[in-house]
């Protein structure tokens, strides 16, 4: 079982192979190529992506605040909790049905990721899906 804290199912959803470190992206590459056989739980705090992360210092993101209130808004926008335990296509059915432009530009607000686009354009064509369907 992988451990996601809430926000990390919006990135993974997003993940295009980017990230802050080499190792970063070959812990997060790692752990994509899991999710088609791996449940996934929602964790408080640190998870297996934040593993490799170089932002985290003495057990802490260096940007503690700021991950604690995406942590918070995607918990309330997917209607998941801490404990929680889904398979990843139910996590992406989250997402899909729950997660709006307008509601992306919320929970993602101070996200050092935004401004790249690539989390924006992957919902979109969910979306995009989601009406052609």
């Amino acid at each position: 079982m992988l451990k996601f804290r809430p926000h990390h199912v919006m990135c993974t959803f997003a993940f295009q192979g980017y990230g802050y470190s080499q190792s970063f992206v070959e812990n997060y590459q790692e752990i994509v190529s899991k999710l088609p056989e791996c449940k996934i739980e929602v964790v408080k705090g640190l998870d297996q992506i934040c593993s490799a992360c170089p932002k985290i210092q003495h057990n802490r993101c260096v940007k503690q605040d700021t991950v604690l209130e995406l942590d918070k808004k995607h918990m309330q926008i997917l209607e998941i909790e801490i404990g929680q335990v889904l398979t990843w296509n139910e996590a992406v059915e989250k997402i899909r049905r729950k997660m709006s432009l307008s509601k992306f530009e919320y929970a993602c607000q101070g996200c050092s990721c935004k401004p790249h686009g690539m989390c924006k354009n992957a919902l979109l064509k969910l979306i995009e899906e989601k009406e052609v369907v």
